[in-house]
């Protein structure tokens, strides 16, 4: 199978982990049995009995249910009109397997963990996808190693080694890597970017056009403070255009955690956005309770309130009662590009994470957790297994080819220029202030230019980084 075929399928298949922050509950100590509400069309599940019988090195288990402990749900029962992934599928076909839903909160998670854990009641597996469990997960004994039930240099996980040892601690690897993942999109609508006269991105971007410069233009033009129109609206795109510099805030390097707080490229980043949003272009959320518009991922867009919305790809895969705010997207309304990149950039960069889990400390079913993790990789390279994912899109979803071309390239990119985020995975004080510098020069509430940023601020990340790092050494 080709990089390019493998790039394409991953591509399509982060429909089987949707993150749909909009779903955190109360937290609940209580496991969901609940089954998925929709199954797999017979078509489908023939692709997927085929795929399974071909499979001639699966695992033995004794026990097939594994505990999945997180704010939202693997098992697709948040909405009737939500598909099952590939890989819960192949996951029942192969072992009759069952994911046990643990629930908690976005805020208390890993309170909540800790206290499974030391109470001798822990859950068997949690996500990787918000790079917030390394380094820490393993400096504080929350997460196993792996290593002792994946292979990375077996065939079915050595094309995603590469970035599974980036998850290193003492030599061992904390997370399985399933696929490397764009974090962020810039989605719109194609109906209001006409309405407004300007460009379409999607088009921009063919002609090598679109970055920092065109996107600063568009988000100025389009801001009306009386008219209730703000360009940007959400809690990434502070992130996202930092990370397009090609350089994150808090990077690891041959296991080092390292300050790129004096990085000239971020500064010059930051500087942009400072001068963007002295235009204001920012939706208030200081005015309005600290909350996005309606208190609701995309709202805005359709009605032509917010020009863009940078977010992951999660947002967009879901249901379509999920994704109205953005518009009709079987109607061809919606579209998205990359982050746009300084016009002299030197490549595309990728704000980027991965899709991928840890087994919990002391988890009492490791080995039906590797059962699991190796059908999230049949599911990736598997071309028939792809196809059904790309049905369910298209047909259950209403995506256009022109939205799944763009999702191939900014994948493509992803894979070859990534740009990986730390901070949220050294501790919450690095983590508060990362957050805080980040967010500085576009602060609705107030901006600060970055040289006072940095002034004010790097000494005390400095300090934290080395603290830090010395647990690791240590």
């Amino acid at each position: 199978m080709t990089n390019a075929f493998k790039r394409k399928a991953a591509a399509v298949l982060a429909l089987t982990m949707t993150l749909s922050f909009a779903a955190c509950g109360n937290k609940s100590d209580d496991s969901s049995s609940s089954t998925p509400e929709k199954k797999l069309k017979e078509s489908q599940q023939e692709i997927i009995h085929r795929l399974a019988d071909s499979i001639t090195d699966k695992r033995q288990l004794e026990n097939t249910e594994i505990d999945w402990f997180s704010f939202y749900d693997i098992n697709p029962t948040s909405s009737a009109d939500k598909e099952i992934g590939v890989d819960l599928a192949l996951f029942q076909t192969i072992y009759n397997g069952k994911i046990n839903y643990i629930q908690t909160t976005w805020d208390t998670k890993f309170d909540d963990l800790a206290s499974l854990i030391m109470s001798n009641n822990s859950p068997d597996f949690i996500g990787a996808d918000d790079m917030d469990v390394f380094p820490k997960g393993a400096i504080k004994n929350m997460i196993d190693p792996i290593d002792d039930y994946i292979d990375f240099s077996d065939p079915l996980w050595s094309d995603v080694k590469a970035a599974s040892d980036q998850f290193m601690y003492k030599e061992k690897h904390y997370v399985a890597v399933s696929r490397v993942e764009p974090c962020y999109v810039v989605i719109y609508n194609k109906n209001v970017i006409e309405s407004e006269g300007f460009d379409d991105p999607a088009e921009l971007y063919a002609n090598g056009e679109w970055n920092w410069d065109t996107f600063s233009e568009m988000c100025t033009e389009f801001t009306d403070a009386e008219k209730d129109k703000y360009a940007l609206d959400g809690w990434y795109y502070e992130k996202a255009i930092t990370a397009s510099t090609g350089k994150p805030l808090v990077g690891m390097e041959d296991g080092k955690i390292v300050n790129n707080i004096s990085s000239p490229e971020i500064a010059k980043a930051q500087n942009m956005m400072y001068e963007l949003q002295k235009n204001g272009v920012v939706y208030p959320k200081n005015e309005n309770n600290w909350q996005v518009r309606g208190n609701t991922y995309g709202q805005g867009i359709a009605s032509g309130e917010t020009l863009f919305y940078p977010i992951g790809f999660w947002s967009i895969e879901d249901a379509p009662s999920v994704t109205a705010p953005y518009g009709d997207i079987s109607a061809g309304e919606v579209m998205f590009v990359p982050i746009p990149c300084a016009a002299d950039s030197e490549a595309q960069y990728v704000p980027s994470r991965v899709h991928g889990y840890c087994i919990v400390k002391d988890a009492k079913n490791p080995e039906g957790v590797a059962a699991w993790l190796d059908c999230t990789r049949y599911a990736e390279i598997d071309e028939a297994a792809h196809n059904v994912v790309l049905e369910q899109l298209q047909t259950d979803y209403g995506w256009t080819d022109e939205m799944l071309e763009m999702r191939d390239t900014i994948y493509d990119l992803a894979e070859q220029h990534p740009v990986f985020e730390f901070s949220e995975g050294i501790s919450p004080d690095v983590t508060s202030l990362t957050d805080t510098i980040i967010k500085g020069t576009m602060n609705p509430a107030g901006t600060t230019t970055w040289s006072e940023i940095v002034s004010s601020n790097e000494q005390a990340l400095d300090f934290l980084i080395t603290e830090a790092q010395e647990n690791i050494d240590s």
